[in-house]
């Protein structure tokens, strides 16, 4: 069944890169056919945002969506037609196999670890709270989609595109939702992979190809997949810390290497105080479906268009770009937010580096025009988006990043950046050399690395006060935001710079201490793969398989729960009510924990789920006050006020589980079998009742 599922889920997938193909060809003309690596993100984008607007005239259903493809192909071949694309067989093969590879790596890692769930059963994250919203959207049949944590109310402070993406797969490919789940994350993965690999060739293709005399870049493909190590498949040096503890144990290096640790996995991603570090291995394995981790392959898409429009002799040519770029720049506020500014302004960089051959006022129109675009196309998320866990931006002005910790997390990066600075200062100083044409290549990879570098100064400068304990954890929350999108942008640089200096570093000896220490660097990274998913899959020991609530079927705990569920999402809907189920567990944990895990698994709404994150998003005093009726609704015995409190809130089922038994007293749960509530489900531990209306 699930090998089934994950052939029915990749065909999905290639069938909408291959609809979406000779839109994206004609977009990324320069790319020739290596734009097939970005099909399918394109095709996500496309489909998502069409659905998204249809389902504002009509509802989000299967219908809708079919109705967006429909449009896609009419579309596809329009634009077929007009310029009769030829699709190269071998192209379409090895964008299969570069994104099948990595893909089946990530699903092979979910696969031992593939848990939906909470501290209770070990498993760290939020995988909980994107359980909740994805089912939630799948539930929805309009927008802002339901928030299953707070019964009558939408989500309107928190962006959901990712999670609609992955909703429209689950649609088209009836998988359910549990086994979607670790589907999408490997398919995100694979996608950013595929686009990385895809920027990277082309920078050295456009390079060697370039008017100016250079040489040639050799062994494209091996750039590409230096770049696709560099981005998805190392970590940072923080991996040298746990190491070192270990080491220092007196434990012989086997030993150290091939026991499951914990820290291996957690610790570089806290490389900085206070902070979060992630970079996109961690983030992948992990496995939060979160915004952050929806939203890296479509960066790079926006990556590759803003590539194409630099590469342009005349960019106002490019018409396709004047809907595409805008419309996936755009994408990126719903999908995550904090990732629009930092390519605004690397579109505005390129703008100003074409300025002299197009003109100021031309290029100036052109930029406002992209931008105020990006915005219109998605006002009706505007109007409907309330953020209130932004409070503002605050000035720095307490303690900043420490310069090792800055070093442990780019170190590699910033080693073969400065090695490179200093080849080119050199090369300027005794040559007297300059690059003679302004649009030429190389400033591409300039404006890459002052980006990537703004992004990691911005948290130095001010950070997003988010409500959080500390303004200290507000900043780290920012560097956790920023940190990310310039692994990307300095990573694709290292990439590209790293092949360049084999040919640019004549001194034999300087070449043999610059790939020395280079190697030494990249070894020390490439610890973090190896022993953090040693560590996360304790040494593969599970019984592997992709649903990721089949535990629920095997835990004394969660007995019962299971069946439950899979009752739920087959015979209630939506529109029949709301449930009810604890808000704590019996160590008095509300969030990152078992509370909420019915909603979280059917999509159905509950009274109140995860307090403090719904505080954190709304900022509404009526958050406690509905965790405090939630309580008294299992703990009292006064059947009327319960009947009432039931009755405030919509209440048409009440859930009673292992934990709602572990946290209130029977003289409190006995008053459900009375005359005013139906039992509807029981089995082992679980029953459900239905609140009889009179």
């Amino acid at each position: 069944m699930e090998l089934t599922a994950v052939f029915i889920w990749w065909l999905s997938l290639f069938l909408m890169g291959i609809l979406t193909f000779p839109i994206i060809q004609k977009v990324l003309r320069n790319f020739g056919d290596q734009s097939y690596l970005f099909s399918k993100i394109f095709a996500l984008v496309l489909l998502t945002y069409l659905t998204w607007i249809l389902s504002h005239l009509f509802s989000y259903s299967l219908a809708t969506i079919v109705l967006a493809l429909v449009i896609i192909l009419f579309c596809s071949i329009l634009v077929q037609r007009k310029y009769a694309l030829k699709l190269n067989i071998r192209s379409v093969v090895e964008g299969e196999l570069i994104f099948g590879l990595i893909f089946l790596l990530f699903l092979l890692i979910r696969a031992f670890r593939p848990e939906i769930g909470g501290l209770d059963i070990g498993m760290v994250g939020e995988k909980w709270m994107d359980f909740a919203f994805l089912n939630g959207v799948g539930r929805s049949d309009s927008f802002p989609p339901i928030d299953p944590w707070f019964s009558s109310r939408v989500i309107d402070c928190y962006y959901y595109f990712g999670y609609l993406a992955t909703s429209i797969m689950i649609k088209i490919t009836t998988i359910k939702a549990s086994i979607a789940y670790n589907l999408a994350v490997a398919t995100y993965a694979g996608l950013l992979g595929s686009a990385v690999f895809g920027i990277a060739t082309n920078l050295c293709r456009m390079w060697g190809s370039a008017p100016q005399p250079r040489k040639p870049c050799k062994g494209l493909k091996s750039c590409g997949w230096i770049a696709v190590l560099l981005v998805l498949f190392v970590g940072n040096l923080g991996i040298l810390a746990p190491l070192w503890i270990e080491m220092s144990k007196d434990l012989n290096l086997f030993r150290v290497l091939s026991t499951p640790n914990f820290s291996y996995f957690w610790v570089p991603s806290r490389v900085v105080p206070e902070g979060i570090t992630e970079f996109p291995f961690f983030t992948y394995i992990l496995g939060d479906l979160h915004p952050h981790l929806v939203a890296m392959p479509f960066q790079m898409l926006v990556l590759a268009l803003l590539l194409e429009i630099f590469t342009e002799k005349n960019f106002f040519k490019n018409r396709f770009m004047l809907i595409f770029l805008p419309l996936s720049m755009g994408f990126l506020i719903p999908l995550n937010s904090w990732d629009y500014f930092i390519y605004a302004m690397l579109l505005l960089g390129i703008i100003v580096v074409k300025v002299r051959g197009v003109g100021i006022r031309r290029s100036l129109i052109y930029f406002c025009g992209l931008i105020l675009l990006s915005l219109v196309l998605y006002v009706p998320f505007f109007l409907d988006f309330h953020p209130k866990a932004i409070e503002g931006i605050e000035l720095v002005t307490g303690s900043r990043t420490p310069l090792y910790s800055l070093a442990t997390m780019f170190g590699l990066f910033l080693f073969v950046l400065f090695s490179w600075l200093l080849t080119e200062l050199g090369k300027h100083v005794l040559s007297k050399e300059s690059v003679k044409k302004e649009d030429s290549l190389i400033y591409f990879i300039h404006l890459l690395i002052l980006f990537g570098v703004v992004a990691i100064l911005i948290p130095e400068v001010v950070y997003f006060k988010s409500g959080f304990y500390s303004s200290a954890i507000d900043r780290g929350n920012t560097i956790f935001k920023f940190y990310l999108q310039a692994w990307l942008l300095l990573g694709i640089a290292t990439a590209f710079i790293a092949c360049q200096l084999k040919e640019k570093i004549e001194r034999k000896r300087l070449k043999v201490v610059f790939f020395t220490v280079f190697a030494l660097l990249l070894i020390i990274s490439a610890l973090y793969p190896v022993l953090s998913v040693n560590s996360w899959t304790r040494g593969f020991s599970a019984v592997p398989t992709l649903d990721g609530s089949a535990y629920m079927n095997e835990r004394n705990d969660y007995k019962g729960e299971y069946q439950a569920i899979e009752w739920l999402n087959e015979n209630v809907d939506v529109k029949d009510g709301i449930i009810l189920e604890a808000v704590e567990d019996d160590e008095h944990r509300t969030d990152y924990c078992r509370p909420g895990r019915i909603s979280a698994s059917t999509g159905l709404q509950t009274v109140i789920g995860w307090p403090s994150h719904q505080y954190l998003w709304r900022r509404d005093e009526e958050v406690w006050r509905r965790a405090n009726d939630v309580r008294e609704i299992y703990s009292t015995d006064n059947i009327p006020l319960a009947l009432s409190l039931l009755e405030r809130y919509n209440v048409s089922y009440v859930y009673v589980g292992r934990l709602e038994r572990d946290l209130y007293e029977e003289k409190g749960l006995i008053k459900f079998e009375s005359i005013h509530f139906e039992e509807v489900f029981s089995r082992d531990e679980v029953k459900m009742y239905r609140v009889k209306r009179w």
